[in-house]
């Protein structure tokens, strides 16, 4: 896959902490990784319902840790408000700690500069995989309760990037991007349509909804295990 250029002009105000660390590819030892990034809005907003999402996430990270893709699974995180930050490269899920996304609650929300980076992150490391002789099939989560209102980059960087994965065959079985919209206060469909994001759930803030999207997120990373990308998509 060619590897996406992206003007660095535009990420000046953008933390990409290089230093974050992506697993060595030359240690992996299966033949096929499934490569989860996701892309997580920690604007202030999210302090009405971020302890059901540390719950929740958390419960994903211990479920699938015992799960029978967890020697295959490689999960990254980035965080984003106003400023992008990748908390952690694709490392193993038996290797993922806890997470807590109340440390670091900002303000505006750069949502298309966050997924341009999860999607390009996840691109670059999924290249390296292969040259290591490493299949790789991956799926972008990205969980926001707000509408953009700070980025550089403008959603059609990240169309434009999905529909080039999508009109290569090898690659459009191996690819999944869902948006998870939180509450009712953003125009969910319309960041999706202009991200070009396959599908779209649209969820309450409570405990139960944030338990249903990780059960979701697991069923999704399941299926892609088994060859079903995008398959059975029903929120």
């Amino acid at each position: 896959m060619t590897p996406i250029v992206f003007d660095d002009d535009n990420y000046k105000d953008v933390d990409f902490n290089f230093d974050f660390g992506n697993y060595n590819p030359d240690d992996i030892e299966v033949d096929e990784t499934i490569n989860a990034v996701f892309v997580i809005d920690t604007s202030y907003s999210i302090e009405r319902y971020v302890k059901e999402l540390n719950f929740a996430f958390n419960d994903f990270v211990e479920a699938m840790q015992k799960s029978h893709v967890a020697d295959k699974l490689l999960v990254s995180v980035i965080e984003f408000d106003a400023t992008v930050r990748i908390v952690t490269g694709f490392q193993p899920i038996s290797k993922v700690q806890h997470f807590d996304f109340s440390k670091k609650l900002g303000g505006a929300t750069s949502l298309y500069d966050a997924t341009l980076k999860g999607l390009n992150s996840a691109l670059d490391y999924r290249k390296n995989l292969e040259n290591s002789g490493v299949e790789t099939k991956t799926l972008l989560f990205i969980i926001t309760d707000g509408e953009d209102n700070n980025s550089k980059n403008p959603p059609l960087k990240v169309k434009k990037i999905i529909d080039k994965i999508k009109q290569e065959e090898r690659s459009a079985f191996s690819f999944t991007s869902i948006l998870f919209g939180v509450g009712e206060q953003a125009n969910f469909d319309k960041a999706r349509t202009d991200m070009g994001i396959e599908h779209l759930a649209k969820i309450g803030a409570t405990g139960q909804d944030m338990k249903k999207m990780i059960g979701f997120i697991s069923q999704s990373i399941n299926s892609m295990s088994s060859g079903k990308a995008g398959q059975g998509i029903d929120f």
